[in-house]
């Protein structure tokens, strides 16, 4: 463990670093994996923040008492709630080290979860570079290079700058960690506010940050109940967009003759899912059963990310048959550069958005697929389609 560690022109210096950003990483304590954990270098102690004490589900008596209080640049000093030593386990193997760390904890609402001060970047005797936003160590695996996630970085940051009493909510800041096994999110609730949209269904309940200040939080709300109308809870709340404003043609090339695809055989617990699948379609009228279609296509079953089936249809000859519409999308990274300047960037999820456009009328039985229980049509846009997207 006595190599030789330097950063040089093959450490990639990411974009962030022009922005100064701090070195933010995750790290193994307790059975979890911590996020936006802050390498700093100016503090003589190592810190663990109170609310991430508790959710470690550690107690008060498990705390050694400590009587000097913590001093900065700023601000009156802070009394710790006491000390207390976790095994933290930094890298990832076979190049990580575990070594025990002194924490401080103390009661302050930081967009942080803990502190990695001098006293435990010198006992990993890791070199850090703010520069390139990571920390080398050596460990008996070699030298092993933890990066930083501007991505945690700059929200912290920005909480900072507005102050602690406008600290906002972050995203996520602890995974369980099972060694072998996929970890899985779990969410801190005294950050989390829930409150009803409409006084007359209590069931409808939302989720802001419970650390919004004040006039933001209630502005918030105040906005949110008056667009309530725009939130779908199931089916029945989707009404659709509008005919006069969108609907989505195939504009089918006349040249190509209408494909028949042959039923395809899925085995019996696939057949009960599509089944399923047919059914909800069904109810909520994205789909409606046909007779004698001119063109025909089989159902395809894919696996999401949470294991569950997605129902899918095989529209690979209709999409030989239909022009490529060359509607720009926008860039991802122009949509992000348009975000700067601004402090509050808002993400809507549409409720089934694809089968809120309606398929013109003349098109619907083009979208045809066959089943063990019949044959059917969108009678909304389905996925697949290739110009669905330019419709969206």
């Amino acid at each position: 463990m006595d190599e030789e560690i330097t950063f040089g022109p093959r450490d990639a210096v990411p974009l962030a670093s022009g922005n100064h950003e701090a070195i933010v990483i995750d790290v193994i304590t307790n059975n979890y994996r911590v996020k936006k954990v802050y390498v700093d270098q100016g503090s003589a102690v190592d810190i663990l923040f109170y609310r991430v004490f508790k959710e470690f589900g550690l107690k008060d008596e498990q705390l050694t008492p400590v009587r000097t209080p913590l001093v900065g640049f700023t601000g009156p000093p802070i009394n710790p709630e006491g000390m207390i030593t976790l095994m933290v386990t930094v890298g990832q193997a076979p190049k990580c080290r575990t070594f025990p760390v002194n924490f401080v904890v103390v009661k302050q609402q930081f967009p942080y979860n803990m502190f990695l001060g001098r006293p435990a970047l010198n006992a990993l005797r890791a070199i850090p570079s703010t520069l390139h936003l990571s920390v080398k160590f050596s460990t008996p695996g070699g030298v092993a290079r933890v990066r930083g996630d501007p991505e945690d970085a700059r929200p912290c940051y920005l909480a900072m700058l507005r102050g602690q009493e406008k600290v906002v909510a972050q995203t996520t800041c602890l995974e369980p960690y099972i060694p072998g096994e996929e970890a899985l999110q779990l969410g801190t609730e005294d950050e989390i506010e829930e409150f009803p949209l409409r006084e007359d269904r209590p069931d409808q309940v939302l989720r802001i940050g419970a650390l919004l200040p004040f006039e933001e939080k209630e502005g918030l709300k105040a906005l949110l109940r008056e667009y309530s109308q725009v939130f779908a809870w199931m089916v029945e709340d989707m009404p659709g967009i509008p005919t006069d404003l969108a609907v989505h043609h195939l504009n089918v090339d006349p040249r190509f003759k209408p494909v028949k695809q042959k039923k395809r055989s899925f085995a019996p617990e696939r057949n009960e899912v599509i089944r399923k699948k047919v059914g909800k379609l069904l109810e909520s009228k994205i789909i409606l059963e046909v007779h004698y279609p001119t063109w025909l296509a089989n159902p395809v079953l894919v696996k999401k990310e949470d294991q569950s089936w997605r129902m899918c249809v095989d529209f690979t000859d209709l999409n030989k048959a239909c022009p490529k519409d060359c509607f720009p999308l926008p860039r991802i990274d122009r949509l992000v550069d348009s975000t700067v300047g601004f402090d509050i960037l808002c993400f809507l999820d549409a409720f089934k958005g694809y089968h809120q456009i309606e398929m013109v009328e003349e098109d619907r039985e083009k979208t045809s697929f066959i089943t063990e229980e019949g044959t059917y049509c969108y009678r909304t846009m389905p996925f697949g389609l290739k110009n669905a997207g330019a419709s969206v």
